[in-house]
């Protein structure tokens, strides 16, 4: 199962919308590009009942972290990195009905196998624990 979750509530991601890239730059670095999308299908399910926790929502989450370099072949996999909010050089939010910033996000994994990430987010005044775990082995 490829998890997307807020909370307790896990909207799935939908792989074939999903976009990661790698990069390699001349100096050595690489710049990693991430956009996944939560399933729609999954999102509809979740919200059809209007006292469901996530009725309000139009559409499902997606998270994006953009310009994120790291040293390091384009191929060697990433864990275990916390990325700083205060980073210029790279952005990362989840769309919900609003950007919504990440605090406490961590790049758990990037491999040719598997993306794993981990923080919090901000929903009507709480924190709540946010994840993307997924395959990426074909």
């Amino acid at each position: 199962m490829n998890i997307f979750s807020i909370g307790d509530t896990n909207f799935e991601v939908d792989v074939a919308k999903s976009r990661i890239s790698v990069a390699a730059h001349a100096d050595g670095m690489r710049e990693i590009n991430i956009r996944i999308e939560a399933d729609d299908e999954v999102f509809m399910r979740l919200t059809e009942d209007d006292n469901a926790p996530w009725s309000w929502a139009l559409y499902p989450p997606a998270f994006l972290l953009q310009g994120l370099l790291v040293a390091g072949t384009e191929a060697a996999p990433v864990q275990m990195l916390a990325v700083d909010a205060g980073n210029t050089d790279c952005e990362s939010a989840l769309y919900m009905m609003e950007y919504r910033d990440v605090a406490d996000l961590r790049l758990v994994e990037l491999s040719a196998q598997r993306l794993a990430i981990t923080g919090k987010v901000e929903f009507d005044g709480k924190r709540l624990p946010f994840a993307i775990d997924m395959s990426r082995a074909s």
